[in-house]
């Protein structure tokens, strides 16, 4: 079961900030904020069921061959009967065009942490980059809708795919 971080929004913004600038987003609408991270750790939500402060490393570039991971968190939903949940729309975009992978899914509906609380999606998206794919720019963009207060994102996040490991 993952559990949410009991920690100010900030510290992973700070952790996010740091990484090259388009393998992260960060967008609010109200109180409500997503946050799209890449990184090559198919396991980051695991990091949401031990007691230290997460610590998601960022990549901006996946070579042929290799593989990658959306994470998606969210703070601040509004909750009904203790209960938030969230809708994802995402799109997969590289040199050969864009592809739908989410249409108003369900990606988190689960229990309200608090205010200021970071949740985990629920969405387990790991992408692969095959060794004849061409060498460029790719990306999700992506929307988080809060389903109980109708606030959204939208988030866009980006790297550069293919060329030698």
């Amino acid at each position: 079961m993952l559990r949410p971080l009991a920690t100010a929004l900030s510290l992973l913004v700070l952790t996010a900030g740091a990484m090259a600038q388009s393998s992260s987003d960060k967008a609010s609408d109200g109180d409500f904020t997503g946050i799209a991270m890449l990184t090559d750790d198919a396991n980051w939500h695991e990091q949401f069921e031990r007691p230290e402060t997460p610590q998601i490393s960022g990549i901006d570039r996946v070579a042929a061959g290799g593989s990658g991971t959306l994470a998606l968190l969210f703070s601040n939903a509004e909750p009904r009967d203790g209960v938030v949940r969230i809708l994802c729309d995402v799109t997969a975009f590289d040199p050969s065009g864009t592809q739908p992978v989410i249409n108003a899914g369900p990606c988190y509906e689960g229990p309200f942490g608090g205010p200021n609380v970071l949740h985990p999606t629920l969405l387990d998206l790991t992408f692969g980059i095959g060794k004849d794919e061409a060498e460029g720019q790719a990306g999700f963009e992506v929307t988080l809708h809060d389903a109980h207060s109708g606030r959204s994102v939208d988030l866009t996040v980006t790297f550069t795919q293919g060329g030698a490991p």
